[in-house]
């Protein structure tokens, strides 16, 4: 199986396409939260310093 086939079959089946873009949209989602989780905690520590 070459590579071109790989990419047709891919782009053919909507339903793996649909897989792929939600899995893609939560990971995006998870790394907004995780780093507005850390930026929150950075920006207490620093409060409490001050």
């Amino acid at each position: 199986m070459q590579i071109g086939d790989l990419v047709s079959w891919f782009f053919e089946d909507p339903v793996l396409l649909a897989i792929v873009a939600i899995l893609l949209g939560f990971v995006f989602l998870l790394y907004l939260f995780l780093r507005r989780t850390a930026k929150g905690f950075k920006e207490g520590m620093n409060q409490g310093r001050q």
